[in-house]
């Protein structure tokens, strides 16, 4: 029997039906035309609002959605820089090319950017008046002794809070949208990264700029909310990297083994695509966190920066469904495979699953903590340390574990795109590879 509703325009008896939300009736292609010029277009979605005492607010299907689906399209609220970035321009948030001698500076506040033209970004104007109304100059200049480094500035880090502040009287909608978003502040307060803000942005705020009205209290819930809401956008081919907040996606929730992913598209739009099917009222999730990373640093990083403890089903399997990215050979029986004998608990003991070989927890946290910083001294320009590192912990790494999983992904990177390397050359590759910049997150 075919489905019969009211006609959204004009009440008659319609059977077509909206084929995006699946919720609205028509009695003609010309009466659909009418309301989705009317509203309906920002208004047809898959998905609704929902809320439980486990994950808060949340995004869940309002209908079955396909794999591959596009879920919604989204403008960011605001964007900037990180809280620590290497020297970018504040108009086209650009990375900064290494010039002859130093940057080209505003000539109001003078914070690096690319040229005059840059200068006159709406992103910019407001927070260059207030700045340089107050005699505020910024200090980032070029140093040629720390060429290639990508030496971050922590400097960055007042810039996108001020953004968000002086949308309270620039645009006092969108304020509120941002206000509307959870903040953690309070399991936030007295981490150590919030006591150097303490320090620094609300000493910026309240007495280099003199916005003496903004409490301390104020100040530290917009940083909270960026740091619980802010999407990191990459975007290689501009060289831009920064941090922005999308008010309707940063309702999904999160799990280690998600049914959507977040990309971003040239105008930094959040496009958000199912990764399978979704059923109708299954919650809509996305990752928060490094999905190569192992359950012990999902956990950690989970924990710290978005303050909350995952118990997805990724996460309470000591095998990771299979994909043992934390596990460790065996130097006893050669043949076992190391895991937690408690994923959930972080201190937990792990043990060989062949034999009864233990390791303390802390013992696994310091080794983890060892070869990441081995990775991150690696030499990134070339594959060579890369593939030693693989030679050298053969017998000690799954195949399948963290640290091996980033070398591939690096080594991926780096075939096909480097001197030596290339695929015309002496190595006979047989795939192709997309050249990003490597960052181990």
């Amino acid at each position: 029997m075919t489905n019969v509703g009211k006609c959204a325009v004009c009440g008659t008896s319609a059977s077509l039906k909206c084929m995006a939300c699946k919720k609205v009736y028509y009695c003609g292609k010309e009466h659909q035309k009418i309301h989705w010029k009317k509203g309906h277009k920002t208004d047809c979605k898959c998905y609704e609002t929902a809320s439980n005492e486990l994950l808060g607010r949340h995004l869940r299907a309002t209908r079955d959605i396909k794999c591959g689906e596009v879920l919604m399209q989204e403008f960011p609220l605001i964007y900037g820089p990180k809280v620590a970035s290497a020297p970018l321009c504040l108009g086209c948030h650009r990375k900064l090319p290494n010039p002859e001698r130093n940057y080209y500076k505003c000539r109001k506040c003078a914070w690096p950017m690319c040229g005059p033209d840059c200068e006159k970004y709406e992103c910019h104007i407001n927070e260059c008046e207030l700045m340089s109304s107050r005699n505020f100059t910024a200090k980032i200049d070029y140093n040629a002794s720390k060429q290639g480094t990508d030496k971050k500035e922590s400097a960055y880090c007042v810039i996108l809070p001020l953004r968000c502040i002086l949308l309270k009287q620039k645009n006092p909608d969108a304020f509120k949208k941002l206000l509307n978003l959870e903040d953690h502040l309070q399991e936030r307060i007295d981490t150590p990264l919030y006591n150097v803000l303490k320090a620094n942005l609300i000493t910026f705020i309240k007495i280099i700029l003199g916005m003496s009205e903004w409490s301390e209290e104020d100040i530290l819930r917009v940083a909270a909310i960026l740091d619980t809401n802010a999407f990191e956008v990459r975007q290689p081919t501009k060289e831009r990297k920064v941090r922005a907040i999308y008010p309707t996606a940063a309702m999904f929730s999160h799990n280690c083994i998600s049914n959507a992913r977040p990309a971003f598209n040239e105008q930094m739009q959040i496009v958000c695509i199912a990764k399978t099917e979704i059923s109708k009222g299954e919650i809509i999730s996305i990752s928060y966190t490094q999905p190569l990373k192992s359950t012990l640093m999902r956990r950690l990083h989970l924990s710290q920066a978005k303050c909350f403890d995952c118990i997805c089903n990724r996460c309470k399997d000591p095998t990771e469904l299979g994909i043992f990215a934390g596990a460790i050979l065996c130097s006893r029986c050669k043949v076992g495979k190391i895991i937690s004998t408690n994923p959930l608990d972080n201190c937990a003991v792990w043990q060989c699953q062949l034999c009864p070989h233990k390791l303390s927890a802390k013992q696994v946290n310091l080794g983890n903590a060892a070869l990441q910083k081995e990775l991150n001294s690696l030499n990134k320009t070339s594959p060579r340390g890369f593939e030693d590192f693989l030679l050298r912990y053969r017998d000690t790494l799954h195949e399948k574990n963290t640290h091996v999983l980033q070398v591939k992904y690096a080594l991926v990177q780096l075939y096909g795109n480097t001197p030596g390397f290339y695929l015309h050359g002496k190595r006979n590759l047989t795939y192709s590879t997309t050249k990003y910049a490597i960052d181990f997150v």
